[in-house]
């Protein structure tokens, strides 16, 4: 029985846990010199009820659209709760 719950709890716990990709958050000085990928905004759905607006649903569209363009860094152009919006960039090691 109690390897039973502990299997049980593993697997909600994997279920649960949301990886975000790697791509660093940086400032505009730290990118000079890479390479501009693309500009990303994301925007949330005019019906959909506020109250239960996660501030980070954006951000985290953002990181993983970003990791999909082959981005390291993004910059942020703003970050609010209608919307969010960041510039992707490769930088090379």
């Amino acid at each position: 029985m109690r390897k039973l719950l502990w299997l049980i709890s593993a697997i909600f716990f994997t279920a649960c846990v949301k990886t975000l990709p790697a791509v660093k958050i940086a400032e505009e000085p730290m990118v000079q010199d890479c390479e501009f990928i693309a500009t990303i905004s994301e925007t949330t759905d005019p019906g959909r009820i506020l109250d239960n607006y996660r501030p980070t649903d954006h951000q985290d569209e953002i990181l993983q659209r970003a990791a999909n363009l082959g981005a390291t860094h993004i910059v942020w152009a703003y970050d609010y709760r209608i919307g969010s919006s960041a510039t992707a960039y490769r930088c090379d090691p």
